[in-house]
């Protein structure tokens, strides 16, 4: 199959499979791989120190953008794959644990994932949607959720971080000396907002949970993501651990999606760690449902 057919299949079966997934977007600059039936764009990409972004990735990402066609597409991924991964294995250091292969896929495409566990990644992480009104449990009755002041920076920014602390385990995460700093910078960048954004659950005057959002225009980085004409994006729920399963987590999740709703994106979007037993079975009872899921080799070899 030519280029062009690949791109064009690809893009009517993953339209096809999963109608909030937007139309593939042209393949950045890069490395081209081809095999029959695949078309790959691959790239390095360093976070340098002192980057916020760092404290979300690996220092060292080696990154692969696919298009499939065809009947065998596992066949053509791993060819794709066995391609990416020798040509770049002399230039990662073996065990280099800041480092690793990532691909991202559209979640209900999952015919060719195989080639990916045969090769050693892991389901990582998703980015998951719930549509605007589409509700869940609304959480104990008792909790008040209030909107966070500037005076509650301390205690925003610690329950952030004990989320990211939690969550690094499973791989894609990678906590910092910097990790607090950043979390402190984008919790003052929110709480500058016109409009409140984080928000704050107590029990009996003590805080016992925290959850903060994005809208319009901040969330635009994310609607790349989505066929939507807009997106809410929530950046994090924590709630402290001896309140976990009691109703904290719900009463704010149903608050944030209040005002988002009210906001008036169609979507909300999300990241979690496919694997904390906690986010994953939480997210979906609220509503969402995987959107797309990162796929990652760490280290890369």
């Amino acid at each position: 199959m030519d280029p062009a057919a690949i791109i064009a299949e690809h893009a009517a079966r993953v339209g096809a499979s999963d109608p909030l997934l937007p139309a593939p977007a042209d393949f950045r600059a890069g490395t081209r791989l081809s095999v029959d039936g695949g078309e790959a764009v691959t790239w390095f990409q360093h976070l340098p120190v002192g980057l916020a972004a760092r404290s979300w990735e690996p220092a060292r990402t080696h990154r692969m953008d696919v298009r499939l066609a065809g009947d065998d597409r596992a066949t053509v991924l791993g060819a794709l794959l066995d391609q990416w991964l020798e040509s770049i294995r002399d230039t990662v250091a073996p065990g280099d644990k800041d480092s690793a292969a990532v691909i991202e896929l559209p979640s209900r495409d999952t015919e060719a994932v195989s080639a990916l566990v045969h090769r050693g990644f892991v389901p990582c992480s998703v980015l998951a949607v719930r549509k605007a009104c589409r509700g869940g449990p609304p959480g104990d009755p008792g909790v008040r959720v209030r909107a966070a002041t500037a005076a509650d920076l301390a205690v925003a920014t610690e329950l952030n971080l004990a989320v990211v602390r939690f969550d690094a385990p499973f791989g894609k995460i990678t906590p910092r000396e910097s990790t607090a700093e950043v979390l402190r910078n984008q919790l003052l960048f929110l709480l500058g907002q016109p409009e409140p954004l984080v928000w704050l659950a107590e029990r009996a005057g003590r805080v016992v949970g925290m959850v903060h959002i994005q809208l319009p225009p901040v969330s635009n980085w994310a609607s790349g993501y989505v066929a939507a004409s807009a997106t809410g994006y929530l950046g994090c729920l924590g709630v402290v651990e001896s309140e976990r399963g009691g109703g904290v987590g719900a009463a704010l999740a149903a608050h944030a999606h209040a005002v988002i709703d009210a906001a008036g994106p169609p979507v909300t979007l999300l990241h979690h760690a496919l694997a904390n037993p906690y986010s994953t079975p939480f997210w979906y009872a609220m509503g969402y449902r995987p959107l797309w899921t990162t796929w990652i080799r760490r280290p890369t070899f």
